[in-house]
């Protein structure tokens, strides 16, 4: 009778036990199926995918050769302007050092002459 007892308990317990284990092995194989799904759908949607990194790759790449190519001719452009402002300053410091010298020098004497001149009428004046 006590192994009766003890084999009713144990029956329960795993009937308790199945009764609790099956919603999970319902989940399971659910999760399972879904997993498959999105695995078929993957497999069939990856090469597509690839296909599109491969061209986005592909352009980026070109895009970066057109931007450095430009990049350098615009460095090109700009060193030409560069020096084409070197030039005007150097130029500017040439007339400035040689046509600059030359007309303070005459304005100078012109100025000197316009009082001589000045003094001489003032003189000339005042002694009639």
């Amino acid at each position: 009778m006590l192994w009766q007892i003890s084999l009713l308990i144990i029956s329960i317990a795993f009937l308790i036990l199945v009764a609790f284990a099956v919603p999970s092995l319902l989940q399971i194989r659910r999760t399972t199926k879904s997993l498959e799904i999105t695995s078929k759908t993957l497999n069939q949607n990856l090469p597509g995918i690839l296909t599109n990194i491969d061209e986005i790759t592909t352009n980026i790449t070109d895009v970066t050769h057109s931007v450095k190519s430009q990049v350098e001719g615009l460095s090109g452009a700009v060193r030409k302007i560069q020096e084409m402002i070197e030039d005007v300053v150097n130029f500017e410091k040439t007339l400035r050092t040689e046509v600059e010298t030359p007309v303070v020098e005459t304005l100078g004497t012109l100025t000197a002459v316009v009082k001589g001149i000045r003094t001489f009428l003032d003189v000339l004046r005042s002694k009639s």
